[in-house]
């Protein structure tokens, strides 16, 4: 059993990382399945929590206890799922992400902090043919998917999710403030899957291998409209919606490992990009510490290229253009 002073700390910790729309109460009543006056006894200190629920609030909100109660341990509380080729479907992981980004949102000030490795997948969702391209190598290439095997890329079988589900999470992310850690290789990773599928001949005509080139042209254009103007918009909606601040540093010699920081204030969570797809994620105030003098740290060692810097954000975006108009040049010209 846990010490009644100790269990209100605990509480205390749950209640903090709550968005601010949700009930405590509720939550943890539906979680240990008992009633909210049971949940006040608790809160209060009345009755002892038990070590299976300690267990499950634990699992359910990703708490470390060692975090809370500031024990000296190398040990962290990571949680997420991983996925693969028979638990994956594409339209419930839209869903989450945007579930996700509706949660952050309703953190008041809360902002992302991106070490990019590759352009932030929220962004791939600005334009519907970048993402379902991104989403068709993951299940056909990274995951194996069965159904895929023979498939080839098609931007006529793009599903309708991607122009409603997909369209919402680039306008919620464009409501959260953002500060991005790019290099002039992140946009490499993306561009590199499309050369494979151009060599293998994956893509089911030339025109959709055209296409997707122009995807994530039309992606980088619209982020440099974006760090223009230091504040985000959706590139289907207009310039005057009100979004979020959006702040993006070039980094000229450290390329990023795709780790996500959200700072919500006394919410925190560190997301850590592993095996390609997945990413696990912690609220451990000590790693989530470490992960933000860490971005600090290599923003110090960063240029601004947002809002200001002008002259050193058209150099940064022209050398990705040339990337990737050398590429599509190629392919206008190839027999496909």
């Amino acid at each position: 059993m846990v010490g009644t002073g100790v269990q209100q700390v605990f509480f205390n910790h749950i209640k903090s990382i709550l968005p601010h729309h949700l009930s405590m109460v509720d939550e943890v009543a539906n979680l240990l399945d008992i009633s909210n006056d049971s949940v006040y006894r608790r809160m209060r200190g009345e009755k002892p929590l038990t070590f299976e629920e300690v267990q499950k609030l634990c699992v359910h909100f990703n708490i470390s206890l060692d975090s809370i109660f500031h024990l000296d341990t190398d040990n962290y509380i990571f949680s997420g799922k991983l996925v693969s080729s028979s638990n994956f479907h594409f339209e419930l992981y839209l869903k989450k992400i945007l579930a996700d980004l509706e949660m952050i949102k309703s953190f008041e000030n809360a902002e992302f902090y991106f070490l990019n490795k590759d352009v932030p997948l929220f962004h791939h969702f600005q334009v519907p043919e970048l993402a379902a391209f991104k989403i068709f190598f993951f299940m056909k290439t990274i995951l194996s998917y069965p159904d895929l095997a023979t498939e080839k890329f098609s931007i006529e079988k793009i599903p309708p999710s991607f122009q409603t589900v997909g369209k919402k999470i680039a306008e919620t992310y464009c409501q959260v403030s953002s500060t991005e850690i790019w290099n002039i290789g992140s946009v490499d990773s993306t561009l590199q899957q499309i050369d494979y599928y151009r060599d293998s001949r994956t893509f089911a005509t030339k025109d959709d291998l055209v296409k997707t080139y122009e995807a994530i042209e039309n992606v980088i254009n619209h982020i440099e409209v974006l760090a223009t103007k230091g504040v985000k918009y959706p590139i289907f909606l207009n310039e005057n919606w009100a979004g979020a601040r959006y702040t993006l540093y070039n980094n000229e010699v450290f390329l990023g490992d795709n780790t996500i920081l959200v700072d919500g204030g006394p919410f925190r969570v560190a997301y850590i990009n592993h095996s390609v797809i997945n990413y696990m994620g912690t609220r451990d105030s000590v790693f989530c510490d470490h992960i933000h003098q860490s971005v600090q740290n290599t923003i110090h060692r960063s240029l601004q290229i947002s809002s200001t810097g002008e002259k050193e954000r058209a150099r940064f975006f022209n050398q990705i253009r040339e990337n990737i108009d050398r590429r599509k040049k190629s392919a206008q010209t190839m027999n496909y």
